[in-house]
């Protein structure tokens, strides 16, 4: 399957080492931590959402809920079952709509998962790529496949995913970001649509603090 190489290697350090999955290059040096919470102790598994409702920078609100649901179900390093269905429940960390056709920006944090029982536990997420809701839009934009999301995320990994894939929006993240993605479109609104497709990376949020006492 062949798999859109559009995302940037942020280059952080003289000795970078770096992985390419599913089209995107992950950094794998120690980042910068100015503005950003330690990474260190997590450990990530890799999974695939998609978004319940769309989100637009014209009226999306700082604070605002967001929910995605998981295509599939997963289970964290440390034991812990995500059933195929559980809700990711976050909010809209912050939002800039475009100003006479200038840039726009939306950032997102999830923070928390609802399984279908009714339980709910905290967690720390990070978008590792982000892709349309559907096959048509993909061809479209990137005329290639969606790949698997990966197994594992990185604690020091960053992602720069470059605005010809995602209708012209781009995305950036880091796993020692407080956000779990922060999405820009350099001229106009743009709209996430409902069905959005985001590789996650995600893990309990008691997982660092038991990782950091071991």
């Amino acid at each position: 399957m062949r798999i859109p190489s559009l995302w940037r290697n942020l280059s952080l350090g003289l000795a970078a080492a770096s992985f390419a999955f599913a089209g995107a290059v992950f950094a794998q040096q120690p980042v910068s931590t100015q503005g950003m919470q330690s990474a260190q102790g997590w450990d990530l598994v890799g999974a695939t959402v998609r978004l319940d409702h769309a989100l637009s920078t014209k009226n999306a609100r700082q604070g605002q809920m967001v929910e995605a649901k998981l295509n599939s179900s997963v289970r964290t390093p440390d034991g812990v079952d995500l059933p195929k269905g559980t809700e990711l429940v976050g909010r809209v960390d912050h939002v800039r709509a475009s100003e006479n056709g200038g840039p726009s920006a939306l950032s997102l944090v999830f923070t928390k998962a609802e399984m279908k029982d009714g339980h709910t536990i905290p967690v720390k997420v990070t978008v590792v790529g982000a892709y349309p809701s559907d096959e048509a839009s993909l061809a479209v934009n990137g005329d290639q496949t969606m790949g698997s999301a990966p197994r594992h995320v990185n604690p020091q990994t960053r992602v720069d995913q470059e605005a010809g894939l995602l209708n012209h929006v781009s995305m950036h993240s880091a796993v020692a970001s407080h956000n779990s993605a922060r999405f820009e479109k350099k001229d106009g609104d743009f709209t996430l649509k409902a069905g959005t497709y985001l590789q996650v990376g995600i893990a309990p949020r008691n997982q660092n603090v038991m990782n950091q006492g071991a």
